[in-house]
């Protein structure tokens, strides 16, 4: 059932009545604007939690833990699901900080070199409890690491960095929180599990309501800067175009060979996620909540692709073969049945679920200096020079 269809059946549950007003902010910020970064997510923003979780439970390590992940930037495999470096490293980097480090990173599974911040996201992660899943006859092959189970790793670190509740928001006030992506999985795993369209429309309220539980429980904790991207164009996704190969050509879009529903699941999931945000504002008016758009941000990779330097935007760079070099019984790392392209800059998509160093690159540019953003956003820094237009 495609997008349309589905959604009639659930406008009398949901109303939507959005207007986007997007701003264009070039931020000019010093070093020393904030002391520390927080960051929670899934695979976009996993730098090895997943991989040292692995390792300390004796697990099976997963396809991103071997060659050729990491290759364009570290040379070998860092727990990145991606051929190097992340948007929340160049959020680091541009702010003059090291790499995170992740939650589980240290010895004894316990967090190290944490002076700068911590990122406690997790390959596979879902906003929504596992028990959520479950209870639907949905698997997370990968994790338990929810959004409330990594906010709960988030308050065992705290107290290596404050004392007291006062002292803690002193430090929050100076420390940026980047609340994801999340919530991609849980729509992924349901999609590609093949659940129903209008079931996992059900689930948008509750994953929206779930991110902004959480970002309430951080701004009482003290926190004043949250940085909330949405979620990225899946119609776009290599793994979503393989898996819904032979769809009726009237779901792709002409310009981009995109499937139109699902592009549109991923704004709903935006519209409602920008919706709850600015409830959360207007409880909350001497907090910096900015809402990164990710989806706008990507989709000009497809529209634009030579502006930015790619020459493949729907095959995958490293995976199993087929039309779009995607294939989800033989994954990229799985060597040595996979290759990757000569050249992961010239693709938007690095293993058909996630995406290139390039492409974290220009998303973390579009954040950074192109930031589209809600009228109430100033800026990410406080002590900013911002130049605003609005058009």
């Amino acid at each position: 059932m495609g997008f349309s269809s589905s959604c009639s059946l659930f406008k009398h549950h949901l109303i939507i009545s959005f207007v986007i007003n997007i701003a264009i902010i070039t931020i000019s910020h010093v070093n020393g604007c904030f002391t520390s970064i927080f960051s929670f997510g899934d695979s976009l923003t996993d730098t090895g939690n997943l991989h040292q979780l692995s390792l300390s439970e004796s697990k099976k390590l997963s396809h991103f833990d071997f060659p050729p992940y990491g290759r364009t930037f570290f040379g070998y495999p860092t727990g990145r699901c991606s051929d190097g470096s992340l948007v929340i490293d160049f959020i680091a980097e541009d702010f003059g900080f090291p790499f995170l480090a992740p939650y589980f990173g240290g010895e004894n599974g316990k967090p190290s070199n944490i002076e700068n911040g911590v990122n406690f996201a997790i390959a596979g992660a879902t906003a929504l409890d596992v028990v959520f899943f479950k209870e639907r006859g949905i698997h997370n092959p990968l994790t338990n690491g929810s959004l409330g189970v990594q906010l709960g790793y988030f308050k065992d670190v705290l107290p290596s960095f404050c004392s007291s509740s006062s002292d803690c928001k002193d430090f929050l006030k100076k420390s940026l929180i980047v609340m994801g992506e999340i919530g991609g999985n849980d729509y992924n795993y349901a999609f590609l599990q093949g659940k129903n369209t209008v079931e996992i429309l059900h689930f948008v309220p509750l994953v929206v309501d779930t991110i902004a539980s959480a970002i309430a429980e951080l701004i009482g904790l003290g926190a004043v800067t949250i940085l909330v991207p949405g979620n990225l164009p899946i119609g776009c996704s290599p793994a979503y175009l393989t898996y819904f190969q032979g769809s009726d050509m009237a779901d792709y879009d002409p310009l981009t060979g995109c499937i139109t529903w699902l592009n549109q699941f991923s704004e709903f999931h935006n519209e409602q996620l920008q919706e709850k945000l600015d409830q959360v504002r207007k409880l909350h008016r001497n907090v910096n909540i900015i809402y990164a758009d990710y989806y706008n941000t990507a989709m000009r990779f497809y529209h634009s692709l030579n502006q930015f330097g790619f020459t493949e935007t729907l095959r995958a760079c490293c995976g199993g073969g087929g039309r779009y070099n995607y294939s989800s019984s033989m994954a990229c790392g799985d060597l040595p049945l996979t290759a990757s392209c000569n050249d992961p800059s010239s693709h938007v998509s690095w293993d058909g679920l996630h995406y290139t160093e390039a492409t974290y690159r220009w998303i973390s540019k579009g954040v950074l200096e192109e930031l589209y953003a809600i009228p109430y956003t100033n800026s990410l820094c406080f002590s900013s020079t911002v130049n605003k237009q609005i058009y």
